[in-house]
């Protein structure tokens, strides 16, 4: 089960990002993982990622904890910025969630006048960022509609964590 959210752009500067469930191998608990993947190319108003699949430069894989997916619900949910930091032997990785306000353009149908207008209007959006030491960082800008679907996919991975805890204290056997 995966969430994919592709950013090309014709700068070929875009990233993807896949958020899904795994296991944990040694509690065999689900786990958050996140994949990012700097775009390969731009051809004909398409952006490629394939191309980069198997370049560890510009690939990223961060696996998240329950309590730094509450968090990322919790910073998402009030509009503050979070981040934190993951090292494993020579690897360092920051992980930043930052709200942003983006301007959108609103279209609007006038009956009486049977045309559309266009107006500006401010939304809640989000940017995440993953550095990895050596200076690579992937970027992803969260839409308003993209937050609440992350936030979902968050609580639901949060109610298979403790679901699963939940079928293994009532399988294991009672100490007397």
């Amino acid at each position: 089960m995966s969430i994919q959210i592709y950013k090309p752009n014709k700068n070929n500067s875009g990233f993807g990002f896949s958020f899904s469930v795994g296991n944990d191998k040694k509690s065999g608990e689900p786990v958050l993982f996140v994949n990012g993947i700097a775009q390969y190319s731009w051809n004909n108003g398409s952006g490629t990622f394939q191309g980069n699949s198997n370049n560890p430069e510009k690939t990223v894989t961060v696996k998240f904890n329950e309590f730094e997916c509450g968090a990322i619900i919790n910073c998402i949910e009030k509009r503050y910025e979070w981040s934190t930091y993951h090292q494993s032997n020579d690897n360092k990785t920051t992980i930043k969630f930052t709200p942003w306000d983006k301007s959108a353009t609103i279209k609007s149908y006038n009956p009486k006048t049977k045309e559309f207008s266009e107006s500006k209007q401010t939304v809640p959006a989000f940017g995440m960022t993953i550095s990895k030491s050596g200076g690579n960082s992937f970027k992803l800008s969260l839409e308003p509609g993209e937050c609440e679907c992350v936030v979902s996919f968050l609580k639901l991975l949060l109610n298979r964590i403790y679901q699963h805890r939940f079928n293994k204290s009532y399988t294991e056997p009672f100490d007397a």
